[in-house]
């Protein structure tokens, strides 16, 4: 039973399609098996039905997949046995055929008395047979040689890779020229310019603040105006220190898989992956920067300073809910979140999850605003949380918060009421 349960069973079956991993884990756990011929039969026999969330529609889509993958397997074996067989008939068929050409010269005797240019021309006929048998002989044929994609090419893969389907909770999709297809729901999403559609079909409260953020006046002003006016009036860092520390405590390298979540307009994001460009010598190929936002003015906006400064080809956008993010679990090694934590719905499901889409020990930065020292301060804070559904943390409250999700604090660093939190993913 060990072996059944091994990563190797798991991806063989997730190949098929309406399978996926996700649904391939629970298969070979539940079930006790491990090839797509086993799993044929127990879709034969009903007991395909008994994984949870697969129905006897569903199942059916799996074994005409499951017996499409085997005939495949089948025929590429018989494909590579062919030549073999072949190669001996036509050694002892060669000399035969080399005769045939030469009775062919009695009728260019016959066609001596004509004009000049007929010898010519029957002439080159036999010279033409002579040389038939040799290009007739088969030439061993050559492996097909890999498809070397480029950097871009490559970086989406490991994009759509990451991605996890908000409807269904399924992460394989078929990529179109513009859109992304869930293999399991078949729910379609919009994937242009680097930009993927992937908001649930119901977000997550919005409070009024957030709102405001759908606004493309909003957007357009935010990065030279509104945050840098909100950074100096809470905070006795500039946004320039905030991205030196944001950076520091991510501890990026050539290798890091970033969800930049709450993107807004991008400005973290682009210094971000500006670091990465410059620690790596290859343009960062083994890297991947991706913001999501569920602001489509902020997303909009964020491109259009991506391609400004060059950087269109080396970030991705995802409209997606914090609450509900659309990638699978362990698909980043750091996640940061700035300036937004206080303003979502589901705080508390937010973390959880951060924690879910980072793998064992991946970094999580966060920057979010606490209530400060001083009884009249706090209570005044507290009383506009209503109103403004804008939360005040306190340091403990914070770090209680994450260690609920799934996290260890690290370290943190607090600058008038803003506090920037390091932790990582227990």
């Amino acid at each position: 039973m060990a072996e059944k349960t091994s990563p190797k069973g798991i991806e063989e079956l997730a190949q098929v399609k309406f399978v996926g991993p996700v649904k391939a884990e629970a298969i070979v756990e539940q079930l006790g098996i491990s090839t797509v011929r086993e799993l044929v039969e127990v879709s034969k026999n009903g007991k395909l039905q008994t994984v949870s969330g697969i129905g006897e529609a569903l199942a059916k889509k799996i074994r005409a997949a499951a017996q499409e993958a085997l005939k495949a397997s089948s025929a590429g074996s018989g494909e590579a046995a062919a030549p073999e067989k072949a190669a001996a008939p036509k050694k002892a068929a060669a000399p035969k055929k080399a005769a045939a050409p030469k009775k062919a010269a009695a009728p260019e005797k016959a066609a001596a008395p004509k004009k000049a240019a007929a010898p010519k021309k029957a002439a080159t006929k036999p010279e033409a047979q002579k040389a038939a048998p040799e290009k007739m002989t088969p030439l061993p044929k050559r492996p097909p040689q890999p498809v070397q994609a480029s950097p871009r090419d490559a970086r989406v893969l490991r994009f759509i890779d990451t991605l996890r389907c908000p409807a269904c909770g399924h992460d394989d999709f078929e990529r179109g020229a513009t859109t992304l297809t869930c293999t399991a729901c078949h729910r379609e999403y919009s994937f242009h310019s680097g930009v993927a559609d992937l908001a649930p079909p119901k977000p997550s409260g919005r409070s009024v603040t957030q709102r405001l953020m759908e606004s493309r006046i909003y957007a357009r002003f935010y990065e030279d105006i509104m945050r840098p006016r909100l950074t100096r009036i809470i905070s006795d860092r500039t946004l320039g220190e905030e991205y030196i520390l944001a950076d520091e405590l991510l501890e990026l390298d050539a290798d890091s898989r970033l969800l930049d979540v709450a993107v807004g307009t991008g400005n973290f994001t682009r210094y971000f992956a500006q670091r990465l460009l410059e620690l790596s010598d290859t343009g960062a190929d083994e890297s991947l920067v991706v913001g999501m936002d569920l602001s489509w003015p902020m997303l909009e906006t964020a491109r259009t300073y991506l391609r400004r400064d060059g950087l269109d080809d080396d970030v991705f956008l995802i409209r997606g809910d914090a609450a509900r993010i659309p990638a699978r679990r362990g698909a980043y090694n750091r996640l940061h979140c700035a300036g937004a934590l206080h303003l979502m719905d589901n705080i508390d499901e937010a973390l959880r999850n951060f924690a879910r889409v980072l793998e064992a020990d991946g970094i999580c930065v966060i920057s979010t605003f606490i209530k400060g020292d001083g009884l009249v301060r706090r209570a005044i804070k507290s009383a506009a949380e209503v109103p403004t559904q804008f939360h005040w943390f306190t340091r403990e409250e914070l770090h209680q918060r994450l260690r609920r999700a799934g996290f260890e604090v690290i370290e943190d660093s607090i600058a008038g009421d803003a506090i920037t939190v390091k932790a990582l993913r227990t």
